[in-house]
């Protein structure tokens, strides 16, 4: 799709005011989509298709520690994208350090979500261009937790997308699954 120019006007309320997430994210592995839907500029209004056989994950984040942000970088001609996604993770289960030794190194796609009647999803990372997962741990006398950060590892050109298709099955929770509401 070729950009259209328009004008941008303010937009309504509050517009820079910070917007609550749903604590639960989807994780995507990468190597398991069957299909990727084309992009329509920032927008993606199909579904997501997952291989058989296969689902995503639901974690839990602290919803006040959830940063999803998109970064240019470069030289002159050389510009691009790093899509960033950020978030702690409390506690030390057993299940947060299995998903995390099984999964280092791996490829990412994530789906982010707003918590508002007029919410948003979005889609960060792409086939080409995925997310990679760095941990830092804290266990001290300030707390116990795991700040995730899923980041791009290749510059692209391209934003993390609007989504308006189906979210993929998830597995099931384990545990205290007191904050899955709305997934």
């Amino acid at each position: 799709m070729a950009y259209k120019k328009v004008s941008i006007a303010k937009g309504h309320g509050s517009p820079g005011a910070p917007k609550a997430k749903d604590p639960n994210i989807i994780i995507l592995l990468a190597r398991d989509i069957l299909t990727m839907p084309a992009r329509d500029g920032v927008k993606i209004t199909t579904n997501i298709t997952l291989k058989p056989g296969t689902v995503g994950i639901g974690l839990y984040l602290t919803p006040s520690s959830i940063k999803r942000n998109d970064n240019s970088e470069g030289d002159p001609d050389k510009e691009g994208w790093i899509q960033n996604v950020v978030g702690v993770h409390p506690g030390d289960s057993l299940e947060v350090n299995e998903f995390l030794e099984a999964n280092l190194g791996e490829d990412f796609i994530l789906i982010t979500k707003e918590c508002s009647t007029a919410a948003s999803v979005k889609v960060h990372g792409s086939l080409c261009a995925p997310l990679k997962l760095t941990v830092e741990e804290q266990d001290d006398s300030e707390g116990v937790g795991k700040t995730l950060t899923w980041k791009s590892a290749l510059r692209s050109n391209e934003k993390s997308v609007f989504y308006t298709g189906v979210i993929p099955t998830i597995a099931e929770y384990t545990g205290d699954t007191s904050s899955t509401d709305g997934l």
